[in-house]
């Protein structure tokens, strides 16, 4: 029993959590999400996928339309920017692959003061390939955004 006593007192103190959290600029403890890792093959599949149903609303460089935080005048939303520019990012995503998979339709019972005229691609893109369409739109932004977003989806997650 003396024996394992120190044993256990040494498994006892390695299993306890090391606050490790990187600083910001501010000194505050941030907790950094890993990245998703955006496999290459998944990134190349996902722009042509874009490219094929996407790029025509939410424009070839994922610029969106123009004016895009105007609705139409018959309160449909227009088609947001996926680059750093627009929100998609302030999405996690759960969020972000339920509006590829559902479009407008999911914000039937949202009451947001609007609906979307983005069709449901549920029935004409596989898994893989909107997850593909997320991984490509994740590889054009930053570090810096792509960690916000992971940030999102944690929260979206733990809900």
């Amino acid at each position: 029993m003396i024996r394992i006593l120190p044993l256990i007192l040494l498994l006892l103190v390695a299993c306890q959590p090391l606050d490790s959290s990187p600083s910001d600029r501010t000194g505050a403890n941030t907790v950094l999400t890993p990245l998703p890792t955006l496999a290459p093959d998944l990134v190349r599949l996902g722009e042509a996928v874009y490219a094929d149903n996407c790029a025509s609303c939410h424009g070839a460089n994922l610029e969106g339309e123009s004016n895009w935080k105007e609705q139409n005048a018959d309160g449909t939303f227009r088609a947001p920017p996926h680059d750093e520019t627009g929100h998609t990012w302030h999405h996690g995503d759960p969020t972000l692959l339920a509006a590829i998979r559902l479009g407008g339709a999911r914000l039937e019972d949202m009451n947001i003061g609007g609906s979307s005229e983005m069709p449901s691609f549920a029935d004409t893109l596989s898994d893989e390939e909107i997850t593909a369409v997320l991984s490509y739109i994740k590889s054009t932004w930053s570090a810096e955004i792509r960690q916000l977003q992971a940030e999102a989806t944690r929260r979206e997650e733990q809900q």
